[in-house]
């Protein structure tokens, strides 16, 4: 089985400096610092698979959107007014069974980088702003039956 994960944009989406170098080190002190995140454009073969799923312009695949890299890119890097969104299934032979799944129990998650929230359909959770990336660190936040936002406001 291999993951896949579908990250879509309001803008174009840039890895920041800092974290293009992160992830061509060579050297890691511990088997947990081997982390890394990425983004390629969506090929139009996954575009088809995917769409009406998302509703922002910029599509791409996404790599280490669960990891702490990208907790990062959240906490220091999403600027005011950006818009990310967030899908990912445990296996990429699978999508479209995953996606049927998905259209007969939708879910949301939506994570506010900017009032440090985080919204389900269980409910709401406010954040402690000095630790908001721990705490979200600690939820489910990508499941393979929501579409989970990601926004700063």
């Amino acid at each position: 089985m291999s993951e896949i994960t579908f990250l879509a944009s309001s803008r174009p989406f840039i890895i920041p400096h800092v974290i293009e170098e992160y992830n061509q080190r060579m050297k890691y002190r511990t088997e947990e610092d081997y982390m890394f995140f990425s983004v390629q454009i969506a090929d139009e073969a996954w575009l088809e698979e995917v769409q009406g799923l998302f509703s922002l312009p910029y599509l791409y695949v996404a790599e280490g959107v669960g990891n702490r890299i990208f907790l990062t890119y959240l906490e220091k890097y999403m600027e005011i007014g950006d818009v990310i969104e967030v899908y990912s299934v445990p296996n990429q032979h699978a999508l479209s069974a995953y996606r049927e799944k998905f259209e007969e129990d939708l879910e949301y998650i939506e994570v506010n980088a900017g009032s440090y929230t985080y919204r389900d359909r269980f409910g709401f959770f406010q954040f402690n702003p000095k630790k908001w990336i721990e705490e979200l660190s600690n939820r489910n936040y990508m499941r393979h039956n929501a579409v989970t936002t990601f926004i700063k406001y």
